[in-house]
């Protein structure tokens, strides 16, 4: 099935910046239908929700069109000042996407505003929360035309219908609040999200299914950071799915320690140590012993270029490894990549 797997876009050759209506939504979904009773991690749902949260960023016309393509005949559409959300539903499912910052719009200022409003606030049940995604999720939720009000009727008419919730970095945070609120939901999917709510926050969805995606080079989900004396107690939830730089699954994140690297930066060292050792000088007679000069000189080069290549691959490796790289957080990169870990299981 590698025929079918996506390219991974280059940022020089194919605008990533959301929202994207070339792009094929749910392209060959019907291989591998939405499991909407499936609690436990599913790389069907991880996909399948990825392309929903990058969908929201399109115009609404679009999304219904690529929703109902896909079975999912009933659609309505919230939006705030910033804050926008889809929900597209049918007779086995209810699905919930929350936008992510839009940079292309002419709402990005007010939702860079909510992103950087960070001071903590009281939530539900005791608990603290970043102070601009509240904000942001309270525009559309209360009042008979509001978002709480319609989940509740539309579950009310058909109880055993599950209900998902998903979003895309602040996005993912407001989907994380609207999940905390809705006790019947049936499960949350996160992807590049930032840190939500304090440690009480996160014990409210221990025992449910949140599942919070990351690329490993995505530097969104590392903040606001957790500095309790700075009274910055924000923490991570859910289960961490994390998607490496060579595309694989992880269940944590890989942790780079000073000795590892040390190590690595030791044996470079100790290898080229040996090289220039070997490359004894005795006998050298100048320009009067050609051959020798020759081969020694052949020798320094090759030292050198083979100095340079392991340099370079230790460095490449440190920035696949850690290397905070903000493109990597667009949602086109989570929507590839999940999907092409779901052919590869094949």
């Amino acid at each position: 099935m590698t025929n079918l797997s996506k390219p991974i876009p280059n940022p020089r050759e194919y605008p990533i910046l959301p929202p994207d209506m070339n792009y094929i939504y749910f392209e060959n979904a019907h291989l591998f239908p939405f499991e909407p009773e499936k609690r436990d991690y599913s790389p069907v749902n991880a996909w399948w929700l990825s392309e929903c949260a990058f969908l929201v960023y399109c115009h609404p016309g679009f999304a219904r069109m690529a929703m109902a393509l896909v079975g999912f005949d009933h659609f309505h559409f919230f939006q705030g000042k910033g804050t926008e959300c889809m929900v597209s539903w049918n007779k086995d499912s209810i699905i919930v996407a929350f936008r992510g910052t839009e940079m292309k719009s002419l709402s990005a200022f007010h939702e860079l505003r909510t992103d950087l409003n960070t001071a903590p606030v009281d939530f539900d049940k005791g608990s603290k929360v970043h102070k601009g995604f509240l904000k942001g999720l309270q525009e559309i939720w209360e009042g008979e035309e509001g978002l709480k009000l319609f989940l509740e009727t539309l579950s009310a008419e058909a109880p055993s219908r599950s209900m998902w919730i998903c979003g895309h970095s602040l996005g993912g945070a407001l989907a994380a609040l609207c999940f905390a609120r809705l006790e019947k939901a049936s499960g949350l999917y996160i992807y590049g999200a930032p840190r939500i709510g304090d440690g009480e926050f996160v014990r409210i969805c221990d025992n449910r299914p949140v599942w919070r995606v990351e690329h490993g080079r995505d530097p969104i989900p590392l903040v606001p950071p957790d500095v309790p004396a700075l009274n910055f107690n924000f923490k991570d939830m859910g289960k961490l799915i994390y998607i490496d730089y060579r595309g694989e699954i992880l269940f944590e994140r890989p942790l780079v320690t000073v000795e590892e690297e040390k190590s690595k930066v030791l044996l470079n060292i100790s290898q080229q140590r040996k090289r220039r050792e070997s490359l004894s000088v005795e006998g050298f007679k100048g320009v009067l012993d050609k051959d020798r000069a020759k081969t020694l000189i052949n020798g320094i080069n090759e030292h050198i270029m083979q100095s340079r290549v392991e340099w370079k691959e230790y460095f490449d490796s440190l920035d696949k490894g850690i290397g905070l790289k903000i493109k990597d957080h667009m949602p086109i990169y989570y929507c590839a990549k999940l999907w092409n870990i779901l052919i590869e299981g094949l």
